[in-house]
């Protein structure tokens, strides 16, 4: 990469939940514990709430980055205001008032991120660039754990990067999906990697 120390978020969505208590052991190795919110309307899904992503933080311990894939985000930012959290992510994609909603999880003490889905371009989201702490680069269509990265969305990440140097900013950038031990050296200049399948199926 870079010669930076990039950070692993274990997806706990892709956990074998039949033996969670020994993937949660197993996700105490990474840096924090990405926890995906889906609602079955933003994404065809539906997964984790609040309670078990507290139950995660009071087993494992670790910070939780909790990524909502829902439609109208801002009116679940509460329900997340907990101890273990440090940042909650939401979609450009989502029916949520951007600023609005930044602030709104800034005002709880939470770091800010926005997530991009792969189609959607990087000039979407330049105006706000200053605001949030994180950018979330989904490089699988969001919805399902398992897909194979999306090879267009490397491109973003590096337009990102460009960006951030350009504008001397300080947002994080994370990519998230389809990554794995083999693919992470060609996902381009990120700060963070959340890893899910390619997590939980590498031996203990």
């Amino acid at each position: 990469m870079d010669g930076r120390n990039i950070k692993i978020a274990p997806s706990i969505i892709a956990a074998n939940w039949a033996d969670i208590i020994q993937e949660l052991k197993k996700a105490k190795r990474g840096d924090f514990i990405h926890v995906d919110v889906m609602d079955g309307h933003f994404v065809p899904n539906i997964t984790l709430g609040s309670d078990i992503a507290k139950a995660v933080y009071e087993i494992t311990g670790k910070p939780l980055d909790i990524h909502l894939m829902l439609d109208r985000p801002d009116k679940y930012i509460d329900r997340f205001a907990f101890d273990g959290v440090f940042r909650i992510t939401f979609h450009y994609e989502s029916n949520a008032l951007l600023i609005r909603t930044i602030e709104k999880i800034k005002s709880y003490g939470f770091k800010a991120g926005i997530s991009i889905s792969p189609d959607t371009p990087v000039r979407r989201i330049i105006k706000i660039l200053a605001l949030v702490d994180q950018v979330l680069v989904m490089t699988v269509y969001p919805g399902f754990s398992g897909q194979r990265l999306v090879e267009k969305t490397v491109k973003k990440i590096h337009q990102l990067n460009d960006i951030r140097e350009e504008m001397n900013l300080n947002f994080v950038i994370t990519a998230d999906g389809g990554i794995n031990r083999n693919n992470i050296g060609r996902i381009g200049p990120v700060d963070e990697v959340v890893m899910g399948s390619g997590f939980f199926s590498e031996p203990t």
